[in-house]
């Protein structure tokens, strides 16, 4: 082996061409292997379906879970049996979540001022007569 065929640099300063590669040999051993890679990958590829175990997906419903206890079940009262509570003003007052004498009791009358838009003396004597429905 002459020194053209170990260096590509050396042969092409003896005239020979810059690109030529240093021993065919290896280039074929090199191109055989790619060639074998890239069919093992292929076949792979094809194959994932068999070799990977399908996912179970399931259809029901995911369970629902719930990050509070739910409120206690009372029976709704008739809020309209207070003084100064009508149909509309009880309306407003179940949208806020009371539907009993107690849960009104409970509630600041400055709460129920600025919510259902009454004075705080009209809200004072709502909470006082659902203090007294409730005993």
């Amino acid at each position: 082996m002459n020194i053209r065929q170990c260096w590509p640099i050396a042969g092409a300063a003896a005239g020979a061409s810059a690109f030529r590669f240093y021993n065919w040999g290896v280039a074929k051993r090199l191109i055989r292997f790619v060639g074998l890679v890239a069919v093992a990958s292929a076949i792979v590829w094809l194959t994932r379906e068999h070799l990977l175990p399908t996912p179970h997906v399931s259809h029901e419903p995911p369970p629902h879970y719930r990050s509070t206890p739910p409120p206690p079940q009372t029976a709704a009262d008739d809020l309209t049996e207070i003084k100064g509570i009508g149909p509309v003003y009880a309306t407003r007052l179940m949208d806020m979540g009371i539907h009993s004498f107690r849960g009104l009791s409970e509630l600041a009358p400055s709460t129920i001022t600025d919510t259902v838009g009454v004075t705080l003396r009209v809200a004072t004597d709502w909470v006082n007569q659902a203090h007294a429905r409730m005993a």
